[in-house]
């Protein structure tokens, strides 16, 4: 029993079992965050529900304001906007939180006032100044424990095997307070936290592993108007695969993320070698409070995807809603149910659509004065019949 992980807070220590998941939430600019906040309040009252003992968010933890600025695309950081999201978030249950990658991102950052030093990670240096005016938030790069009935949670960061992970490499090394070179140097670090892990919990019976990132494995949605597969972190195979090498599949493997902007579950299946598969369930959910992507094409559902000799994806449900993923833990299997909300606005409604709007409104407008037209001149023909 002293394995399973345990919260004191407020002079409380809680056993863990229970936890509610998204990412992208951040955005106060546009989007649904407002809505996402208010039914994760109400849920966190119901006492006739399961009580939920933490938050674990995936990242994308705030988004500046897009505008132009001297001609150029810039994003703007608004530090009283980012500091209300984070003050958004409940502050009675702890909250972990780790790394996405525009919390990383370099190119085309401003801030609105001076930072004290002048740097190119200006969302990292605010956001810790959130964090630590909220005493209940823990903000990691790596994170685990485990819960009741043998479960395992892992908190990874997966933007490190990204194709941008190079112009990533500064701020992860202010966020780390270290010194690493190269991405291989911050892969294997990581790498050696998720091996020390397991190595720890060798003598307990682990029936169930959450790993949790900010990327998918793998996914589908609609990009430039056509169904498109999300594959950006092909070196994370080789983490799933070592981690695999010292459990097999006595373990049910679970991945939860977010980093694309929609709700989707879907079934994994990675190649190990020419006799071993290695089964995951992912669920995206990407949906905590900024603007919505399309899902793709109703015809992909349960259809199995496997184009890549290195893995096979089954996208089983989609949904373009904001909300939250509700983990239960309390009984003798998992379960997840996500709780939606309508979004206000989203990236869901595509220029095409707006254009078709638009035009709609041109054509109704233009019918308006045509029937106005008419009656003026039906007006005038009475009046001169009156006067005749």
């Amino acid at each position: 029993m002293n394995s399973i992980f345990k919260f004191t807070y407020i002079n409380k220590t809680i056993i863990m079992s229970n936890f509610i998941h998204f990412g992208c939430w951040n955005n106060l600019n546009k989007g649904c965050l407002e809505n996402v906040i208010q039914l994760l309040k109400n849920r966190l009252k119901d006492a006739a529900k399961p009580k939920i003992d933490f938050l674990t968010i995936a990242g994308d933890n705030y988004y500046p304001k897009k505008q132009q600025v001297d001609g150029k695309k810039k994003k703007i950081i608004i530090p009283s906007l980012l500091e209300k999201g984070f003050k958004s978030l409940p502050p009675e249950i702890p909250i972990y939180m780790i790394l996405g990658n525009h919390d990383l991102e370099t190119k085309g950052i401003e801030p609105l006032v001076p930072v004290e030093e002048k740097d190119d990670c200006s969302i990292i240096k605010y956001e810790k100044i959130s964090k630590n005016r909220n005493g209940n938030i823990e903000y990691n790069l790596f994170k685990e424990f485990m819960l009741e009935n043998g479960t395992l949670i892992l908190m990874i960061d997966t933007s490190m095997y990204s194709i941008d992970v190079g112009e990533y490499l500064p701020c992860y090394n202010y966020f780390l307070q270290r010194t690493f070179t190269t991405a291989e140097e911050l892969r294997a670090y990581q790498l050696g936290l998720i091996i020390e892990t397991l190595t720890k919990y060798n003598d307990i019976k682990i029936k169930n592993l959450i790993i949790i990132g900010h990327h998918p494995i793998i996914g589908l949605k609609i990009k430039k108007g056509v169904d498109a597969r999300i594959n950006d972190i092909m070196r994370f195979d080789n983490v799933l695969k070592e981690i695999y090498s010292r459990l097999k599949d006595t373990v049910n493997y679970f991945y939860l993320c977010a980093d694309v902007h929609l709700y989707q579950e879907g079934d994994i299946f990675i190649k190990i070698d020419d006799i071993q598969t290695m089964m995951i369930k992912q669920y995206i959910v990407g949906t905590g409070g900024t603007e919505l992507d399309k899902c793709a094409n109703e015809r992909n559902i349960g259809v199995a995807i496997n184009d890549d000799p290195r893995l096979t994806y089954t996208m089983t449900k989609c949904e373009e809603k904001c909300g939250f993923l509700e983990c239960i833990n309390t009984g003798n299997s998992l379960s997840f149910l996500f709780n939606a909300v309508p979004a206000s606005g989203g990236r869901n409604k595509s220029k095409k659509s707006r254009k078709q709007k638009k035009s709609k409104r041109k054509r109704k407008s233009k019918r308006k004065r045509i029937i106005k037209s008419k009656k003026r001149k039906k007006s005038r023909r009475k009046t001169i019949r009156v006067l005749g």
